[in-house]
């Protein structure tokens, strides 16, 4: 007999944190579900982990392949999800005891697509929980028209009301094949946020909770072991591009601008991400420059509004394409920030 639920965590490199993920999974008050790790080539000890659960546990699967990323480890779990309906757990993180329980029990009362809890983010670094935002309805659903019309055009104003990660819903298993839609494996930034933006316009209904049922887990970083991605500006331009044909093909022109500016400001961030970065400095000017030259980018500055002094200094730094006094610009007000905050 098929389990109701199959529960896919995609697993690189986090064997730290894996055992008190994997624990939580398996201390739901629902227990008929199984368990299936994707051990995406992680080259720790995330396998032998994998595999002492399984031995102990019968609902746990285990496949080991090849690292392609996340996408493509969960991707490698629907294949084989045997439940009617389908979650997925990040690694590091956690779930309350009772989050299955309560996301197939309103599935079943509503006969709901899809099933959205709030998430606590726990930081790690500086000690703080934050609940994500939800829809104003709770508890009833929500129809197609009402995504289409309210819900999509309040995620495109990055009002994300938790519909963004994939990791605190409950999905019916059948929209993944009746749309034929799985996660995109050739992107490697806003991976869900794709997947979720796709799946939404098409899906008959959903439904929210109140109650904040999974822990994402923001834990501090070595510095030496963060890496800085020199192609970021080709993700966040096709991300864009990804945003602007969904304006158009449900005929949500009027939030063109609102995206444009989102992505403006995105852009802008990661120019001042390149310049703290550790990367050469001569590579620095050269991405600079590669982003500032992108017509894309400097039509969509042409229009944007800044929100601060400094911001607008960079505004017009960037209109004229001077990626050095860009550089120096951004550079100084690092400094001045970072000595601002020593004690005297």
């Amino acid at each position: 007999m098929n389990p109701k639920i199959s529960i896919i965590v995609p697993i690189y490199n986090v064997e730290k944190y894996l055992k008190q993920c994997i624990d939580s999974i398996l201390a739901q008050t629902f227990k008929d579900f199984e368990l299936i790790l994707v051990n995406d080539g992680s080259p720790d000890n995330c396998g032998e982990i994998c595999e002492k659960y399984a031995k102990n546990d019968n609902r746990v699967i285990v496949i080991h392949k090849k690292n392609n990323g996340v996408s493509s480890a969960r991707n490698s779990g629907i294949e084989i999800a045997k439940g009617e309906y389908v979650g997925f757990v990040d690694p590091d993180d956690t779930v309350e005891k009772n989050m299955y329980e309560r996301l197939i029990d309103t599935a079943i009362t509503f006969n709901a697509e899809i099933v959205v809890s709030p998430i606590t983010i726990i930081n790690h670094k500086n000690n703080t929980n934050n609940v994500t935002p939800i829809w104003k309805n709770v508890n009833c659903i929500i129809n197609n028209k009402e995504i289409v019309e309210e819900i999509i055009p309040s995620l495109i104003q990055n009002k994300t009301y938790s519909l963004v990660s994939s990791v605190n819903k409950l999905y019916k298993t059948s929209i993944f094949n009746d749309f034929n839609i799985i996660f995109d494996e050739n992107k490697n930034h806003s991976e869900d946020a794709r997947f979720n933006f796709t799946l939404l316009p098409l899906i008959k209904n959903l439904v929210f909770i109140e109650q904040p049922l999974y822990n994402y887990n923001i834990y501090p970083r070595d510095s030496l072991t963060q890496t800085f991605r020199e192609d970021l500006y080709r993700d966040v331009l096709d991300n864009k591009i990804f945003m602007l044909n969904l304006c158009e093909k449900y005929n949500l022109e009027n939030y063109i601008p609102e995206v444009k500016r989102h992505y403006t400001n995105v852009t802008l961030n990661y120019l001042q991400e390149i310049v703290k970065s550790t990367i050469p400095v001569n590579r620095k000017y050269e991405i600079i420059s590669e982003v500032l030259n992108e017509k894309e980018f400097y039509e969509d500055i042409e229009e944007y509004k800044a929100p601060s002094i400094f911001i607008n200094i960079l505004k017009k730094i960037c209109l004229k394409k001077n990626e050095k006094l860009l550089f120096k610009t951004i550079y100084y007000k690092i400094r001045i920030k970072k000595y601002s905050r020593k004690p005297s």
